[in-house]
C-alpha cells in the first residue's frame, strides 16, 4: 500500500496514455485510455487486498531473498506458510543499485465453499499493469478474466 501511495504521487497528473486489453472467456477488446480516466481505485483495491505488511502477518510466511545475474535483479519472495491466507506468494524485483521496486507480483487464492478464486497480479512501474483472475466453481464452471495495460 506505501508503494502505491508513493506511486500515484509521483506520476498522479502526468499525461500517460496506456494501451487496456481485456479477455474475458475468450474474447478480447482493446483499447487506448488515458491515465486519467482510469477507475484506479478498482484497480488499487485488487492490489490492496493482497498487502501482507500488517503485523498479523508476521510469521505467516516463508522469507527469501536472491539475486538473479540475467535480470541484474534483487528478488524477495514470500509464501503463505497456510492454505487459507489469501495472498500464496509474493516476489519483489529491484534494482540491487539503488533498491528501486522493478516489479512485483503476487498470487492470491480465496476459497467461499462455492467456488474458488484465484489472481496473478503483476506490476512494473510505467510499463505494466496486469490483474488475470479466474473462478472455478464447484459445478464446474470457469469465468476467467484479464485485465493488461501496457504504458506507451
Amino acid at each position: 500500500m506505501q508503494f502505491t501511495q508513493d506511486q500515484y504521487n509521483t506520476f498522479h497528473g502526468q499525461p500517460f496514455s496506456l494501451i487496456r486489453s481485456i479477455k474475458e472467456n475468450g474474447k478480447v477488446d482493446t483499447a487506448v485510455v488515458s491515465a486519467d480516466s482510469m477507475n484506479w481505485g478498482e484497480i488499487f483495491k485488487i492490489f490492496f487486498e493482497s498487502d501482507i505488511g500488517d503485523k498479523k502477518f508476521l510469521g505467516k510466511y516463508n522469507f527469501n531473498m536472491f539475486d538473479e545475474d540475467k535480470t541484474i535483479t534483487r528478488n524477495y519472495y514470500y509464501e503463505a506458510k497456510e492454505d487459507n491466507l489469501f495472498t500464496r506468494k509474493m516476489q519483489i524485483a529491484t534494482d540491487p543499485n539503488n533498491n528501486k521496486i522493478r516489479a512485483i507480483y503476487i498470487e492470491t487464492e480465496k476459497y467461499d465453499g462455492h467456488a474458488t478464486m484465484s489472481q496473478k497480479l503483476y506490476y512494473a512501474p510505467i510499463r505494466m499493469i496486469q490483474i488475470h483472475q479466474l473462478e472455478k466453481t464447484k459445478s464446474g464452471k470457469v469465468n476467467e478474466k484479464e485485465v493488461v495495460y501496457r504504458f506507451l
